[in-house]
């Protein structure tokens, strides 16, 4: 038996083996809600689907075919851009948030230790967001 495509392969396994696991812990604590039936059940069948595509040679042909196409490949450019842009306009204005919540919540100490370590953390996190795109814009620029 041959894998044709190893990513999918990889997915398959992956989320066969996490519905498994899940499917072991409810039947060990004996606890069968119905959101857990649904996750397991749907990741075992996505699991085995993958598993299933990743070794038939005409999907996975499909499946690279699908994959490769520039199409796609320029959607998935510009929805992930989009995305980050999203990501650093939103923690963007937590910052401005926190810090403006932190100076008019002054006279109460816990509140300012929260808002002070919300404004801290956003901070950090659009920095190194701002890094990132930074040393990808670098690398590129480099690269073509």
């Amino acid at each position: 038996m041959k894998i044709y495509h190893k990513k999918n392969f990889s997915e398959g396994i992956l989320l066969t083996g996490l519905g498994l696991l899940l499917l072991v812990t409810m039947l060990l604590r004996q606890s069968f809600r119905p959101r857990s039936v649904l996750i397991c059940t749907v990741a075992l069948l996505l699991g085995l689907c993958l598993l299933f595509r990743s070794l038939s040679k005409k999907f996975a042909w499909a499946d690279r075919l699908e994959e490769l196409d520039e199409r796609n490949l320029l959607i998935q450019l510009h929805s992930k851009g989009l995305a980050f842009t999203i990501m650093q306009n939103a923690l963007l204005v937590l910052c401005l948030l926190s810090a403006a919540v932190g100076v008019l919540r002054s006279s109460d100490q816990d509140a300012q230790l929260v808002f002070g370590g919300m404004l801290v953390l956003s901070v950090l996190l659009w920095f190194l967001s701002f890094l990132a795109e930074l040393l990808c814009g670098i690398h590129y620029e480099r690269r073509l």
